[in-house]
């Protein structure tokens, strides 16, 4: 919303009131229709937080929601809740689609999602594979992840909405079907030349599961994909596909720009119902209003490419809104962060740019009304995990907001209290945009300073419903800015944005 100004009674000197005439010429009213816009919910995901270690996510979640955190992504792993995972035939009269089978294990899932709920935190659900041996088409090849039986996965997925859908809403098919690691073959591979072959196998999967889901959860979304940002253009047919090339499998999308059904992998086709597509959108080690280099794959600076995609297959019939069939299809952005140094000396930016850019990066979003979420890819991190020479020395993720020994990273302090300002070419005002977390009305006050002189106040800022707010101020000369709240009540317990430094172009 564009901010509504108060200004501040107490203070009258010169420099105040020559600053706020300069916010009246700019011309600060509010707006009704932005004041009830939903904007992007706060999300985490953290598979070590939300695993298997009894009382850890007891102790972080009440964290989490007062850091302002919305949603947590959790998953449902067919591996790990079917029985007899090893054997190459399900056991005897077992009904996969019936919750209340006994030989499915639920005590760890349960758990999870019933300590989220009494910290209002909304879970979202990835029903995901490598499944049961049994869950293969071919357990022969005794490998898990070789084209999972769609059939059988549709009949976990209905048990698990069954189960849980008087507490969850919102459901993703998969877990990065786009990567080796949860599905082969990507490719098939002849000649020398490589084709897609993990987009026909997840749409088989999808179109059967997502039914199942809505049909066992009267009013569930589905969200399709949760696919990884980087992939390789591919040798072999187990190297990870690019996200882009594999989209335009996926909804069958040819040369053109238009439907071709004329391949193997598109015999017998039928388009995606889903309510959204998740992400994982990658930037790297660049800040987030950096366009990645391959236009193959998309990064947060790159959501206009994946949008612009959604509705050339959408258009093309390769893909439907479940929703709303005239609406286009939206974005929800579940893991998102950046690799610090410490500890990651090869791939990790500075704790200071992690800081800055994750507070630039919820802005970015912000103006991006299609993407519906951002979800922080670790609170805290792994710990390093030393599998050979150089990057391989720091496996795993250390894109928490704090150390694996819980000491804070600067990026914490600030996670609640997001802001940035900018100031356009050729331009002397400064943009100003922030967020208190947790969401809700809150009363923010805005400071400035110029050159070495203290912080002084200049307005009071009314957030919209979910916290967040945008301003703009005339500057004559380089100026910092930050904001300041108070929780209701508190007069004393006042938290401070980080400053921002911006200069008149």
């Amino acid at each position: 919303m564009t901010a509504k100004l108060q200004p501040l009674r107490p203070l009258v000197c010169g420099w105040l009131v020559a600053s706020l005439v300069g916010i009246t010429a700019l011309s600060f009213v509010g707006s009704a229709a932005a004041a009830t816009k939903q904007h992007a919910l706060v999300g985490i995901t953290d598979p070590t937080i939300t695993g298997r270690t009894p009382g850890l996510l007891e102790a972080f979640a009440p964290r989490w929601r007062s850091a302002g955190i919305d949603i947590a992504s959790i998953t449902a792993d067919w591996r790990e809740i079917a029985p007899e995972k090893d054997a190459k035939t399900p056991p005897a009269g077992f009904d996969g689609s019936d919750p209340q089978s006994p030989l499915y294990n639920w005590s760890e899932l349960d758990r999870v999602v019933a300590v989220l709920r009494a910290n209002k935190i909304e879970p979202l659900l990835t029903v995901t594979g490598p499944g049961p041996l049994w869950g293969s088409s071919d357990p022969e090849r005794e490998v898990v992840r070789y084209r999972p039986n769609p059939t059988l996965f549709a009949s976990f997925a209905k048990a698990v909405a069954l189960r849980y859908g008087a507490e969850i809403k919102r459901y993703i098919v998969w877990y990065e079907p786009n990567a080796p690691a949860n599905l082969v073959p990507q490719s098939y591979c002849s000649r020398g030349t490589c084709s897609p072959r993990s987009p026909e196998i997840y749409r088989n999967i999808f179109n059967r599961a997502a039914p199942a889901i809505r049909a066992a959860d009267s009013g569930a979304q589905v969200y399709a994909g949760a696919l990884a940002a980087r992939g390789v253009e591919p040798d072999e047919s187990d190297d990870p596909v690019r996200p882009v090339p594999w989209l335009r499998a996926f909804g069958c999308l040819g040369d053109g720009d238009v439907a071709d059904r004329s391949s193997a992998s598109c015999d017998h086709f039928e388009p995606s119902a889903t309510d959204g597509l998740a992400f994982h959108p990658d930037q790297r080690a660049m800040e987030p209003n950096k366009k990645l280099p391959s236009t193959l794959e998309a990064g947060l600076a790159d959501t206009e490419r994946l949008t612009r995609l959604l509705d050339t297959i959408q258009a093309a019939g390769g893909v439907v809104n479940s929703s709303d069939a005239a609406a286009p299809i939206d974005l929800y952005y579940t893991e998102f962060g950046y690799q610090t140094n410490p500890p990651d000396v090869f791939s990790g930016v500075t704790l200071s740019s992690q800081d800055r850019w994750l507070q630039e990066a919820a802005k970015v979003v912000y103006y991006k009304p299609r993407v519906k979420l951002l979800g922080q890819y670790l609170w805290r991190d792994e710990p390093v995990r030393d599998q050979g020479q150089g990057v391989d020395a720091y496996s795993g993720g250390q894109s928490g907001l704090y150390s694996f020994d819980g000491s804070a990273k600067p990026a914490a302090k600030h996670f609640p209290m997001p802001f940035w300002a900018s100031v356009s070419s050729a331009s002397r005002s400064a943009a100003l945009w922030g967020q208190v977390r947790p969401g809700g009305a809150h009363r923010v006050t805005i400071q400035r300073r110029i050159g070495r002189r203290a912080f002084r106040n200049i307005a009071e800022v009314q957030t919209d419903g979910q916290g967040y707010f945008t301003a703009k101020f005339a500057i004559g000369t380089a100026s910092s800015f930050r904001f300041s709240w108070a929780p209701a009540g508190s007069a004393t317990k006042r938290s401070y944005s980080s400053a921002v430094n911006v200069s008149p172009r």
